[in-house]
């Protein structure tokens, strides 16, 4: 039973870990593109591709992992308008959304980064996830339960026969008193010897007290 509730349990724990790592943000989401001249990040120097964005490392740290709707991009990079967040000032229509981070979403080409940006909102909750916490989650993880130990077997001793046995049944109706005739009238020994030859062990048993009886 506590096999089956242990990995129930784990999960029960991390549940509150797992809402603080990935807790929904509003944020302005911007594009960008090779063709303005932005080739590698400014985390590591990495050469820019699609699934990266650029953040502002002292809000989102560089390295952690976006959550944007049905897709993930990873923080590898920055830019002055990013950490203004000029395009959330400037289009904000609520309190919430003038005050939101930006991040700038990077695309191969700029067809690619309008056709995004026709089909999607600018402002959109993200998910963050960041580099401590993804390896907190991965620690906090419970260990796999080993299976419970079969418990050994009685080692009690079997019956060499049952009371079904042919053996047993044809030896129990054999008569005892003419056993004992025959005995006397034979001299008993060789009638007996000759009982016991082709006989299982039980019925041998049985003729061996006979020969004491």
């Amino acid at each position: 039973m506590a096999t089956h509730f242990a990995p129930l349990f784990g999960l029960l724990l991390l549940a509150p870990l797992a809402q603080a790592a990935e807790q929904s943000t509003l944020v302005r989401v911007t594009t960008y593109w090779r063709e303005e001249g932005q080739l590698h990040a400014a985390s590591n120097g990495t050469r820019l591709r699609n699934g990266h964005c650029a953040v502002d490392p002292k809000k989102i740290p560089y390295g952690s992992k976006i959550i944007l709707g049905s897709e993930e991009l990873i923080a590898v990079d920055t830019g002055p308008a990013v950490v203004s967040r000029k395009a959330a000032r400037r289009s904000g229509r609520s309190r919430a959304e003038r005050e939101a981070m930006v991040v700038d979403r990077y695309f191969e080409t700029k067809s690619q980064a309008v056709a995004w940006e026709r089909s999607h909102p600018h402002f959109m909750k993200i998910q963050i996830v960041t580099l401590g916490k993804a390896k907190a989650l991965a620690n906090k993880v419970p260990p796999r339960p080993l299976p419970p130990t079969p418990r050994a077997r009685s080692m009690s001793p079997q019956p060499a026969f049952s009371m079904g046995d042919p053996s047993f049944s044809a030896f129990s109706e054999l008569p005892t008193g003419s056993l004992r005739s025959a005995r006397r009238r034979t001299g008993g020994d060789l009638f007996l010897t000759g009982l016991r030859r082709g006989r299982g062990p039980l019925e041998r048993l049985r003729l061996s007290w006979l020969e004491t009886g």
